[in-house]
């Protein structure tokens, strides 16, 4: 950082929201909600929710909604400017990020000015009770984001020497070797399920055994190109690679699965999570042969707690009980991807952590 990167930002905003809701028979709820709200740094928005939800008695309900929404672009996006000296396979690069409102980046480089994120959401879904202590549910959602605020991957030199375009007139200026910024610049879509089953009061031995069955499935793509600024479109850059889109569409896991298990024995209680997390891919900038896929993997915790007392309790919790840890990663000769052997594990991915068995132990005192 540099005396020149210090900024003091601030923002203020104002909203109006109103809803209201009407139900036309005994089972059935139809609800509406718009909300104006108006920003210092970026302007307006009108968003607005339809729902309906339709009883099933004791058994369920089954609903739906369709809403629009926003998300102003943060200060941190707006004003963060620094430059760091990277050491990456034994050479020394100066990376700049310029904020939004740097003359550079919206004068010279012609970045336009963040704006919000706009969404369009439906879901839909039910939840039913098959017997007293039995419940499923199910429901589906989608998710369309315009205007998406993404960081750009490292934008430097474009390896012509006999040439120079006007993205590295500004890195030799700015003594720099590659520069990153925030831009409206994607659109994505998510679709998704999430599907849930709990069995609640189930004797067994002297004990009440609980469970529950949770999982998620889920899809994101990029819609449609990459808006970059004509600047950068117009000399070739590639704003955003493939290793940048990862962290969007592969970078985290698309399937999740929990067994959980809460079982009550006097003055014992044992809980037993079962956790899949599913695979996660990592891309590689330029080179599809570098790509790699880390496994799904099975995390177990268990926790064990005691009553002592009315008002004295204690458990013994064991995080990743199997001490199971991700692939290891496959470098393949490329210094980028494990920063010169610095990372064994995947450090760009999130898929579950690499610390291993952790243990915890407390008690609990009601005064």
């Amino acid at each position: 950082m540099q005396p020149s990167n210090a900024v003091r930002a601030d923002r203020h905003n104002y909203g109006v929201y109103g809803d209201l809701e009407w139900e036309p028979t005994e089972d059935l709820l139809i609800g509406g909600a718009i909300r104006y709200e108006d920003f210092s740094d970026f302007g307006d928005n009108v968003s607005w929710k339809v729902s309906g939800r339709y009883s099933l008695g004791d058994k369920g309900a089954i609903r739906a909604s369709y809403s629009t929404g926003f998300r102003a672009p943060s200060l941190h996006q707006i004003y963060l400017s620094n430059v760091q000296t990277l050491v990456s396979g034994g050479s020394i690069s100066n990376q700049g990020t310029f904020s939004n409102v740097d003359p550079v980046i919206r004068e010279d480089l012609g970045v336009p000015q963040l704006t919000a994120e706009t969404s369009k959401n439906i879901s839909a879904g039910i939840t039913y009770k098959i017997k007293p202590n039995l419940s499923v549910s199910a429901d589906f959602y989608n998710v369309k984001v315009d205007d998406r605020v993404l960081f750009t991957g490292e934008i430097g030199f474009d390896g012509d020497d006999s040439s120079m375009n006007p993205v590295e007139s500004v890195l030799v200026a700015n003594s720099i070797t590659s520069l990153k910024f925030f831009v409206n610049a994607v659109s994505t879509n998510t679709s998704g399920v999430d599907l849930v089953v709990n069995y609640t009061n189930i004797e067994l031995g002297e004990g009440i055994l609980n469970a529950a069955l949770a999982a998620n499935f889920n899809e994101t793509t990029i819609k449609g190109k990459i808006d970059a600024p004509a600047l950068f479109e117009a000399n070739g850059y590639d704003i955003f690679n493939r290793k940048e889109q990862a962290r969007i569409t592969s970078s985290r896991p698309k399937s999740k699965v929990l067994l959980g298990l809460d079982y009550d024995l006097n003055k014992w209680n044992f809980i037993l999570n079962n956790t899949y997390f599913g695979e996660v891919t990592w891309q590689h900038g330029s080179s599809p042969a570098l790509d790699q896929t880390f496994a799904g993997k099975v995390i177990t915790d268990l926790i064990v707690g005691y009553e002592f007392s009315e008002k004295l309790s204690g458990n013994i919790s064991v995080n990743n009980l199997l001490n199971v840890y991700p692939d290891e990663l496959d470098a393949k000769g490329d210094v980028v991807t494990d920063l010169g052997g610095r990372f064994k594990y995947p450090w760009e991915v999130n898929q579950f952590g690499f610390n291993g068995t952790v243990l915890n132990a407390s008690l609990a005192f009601k005064f």
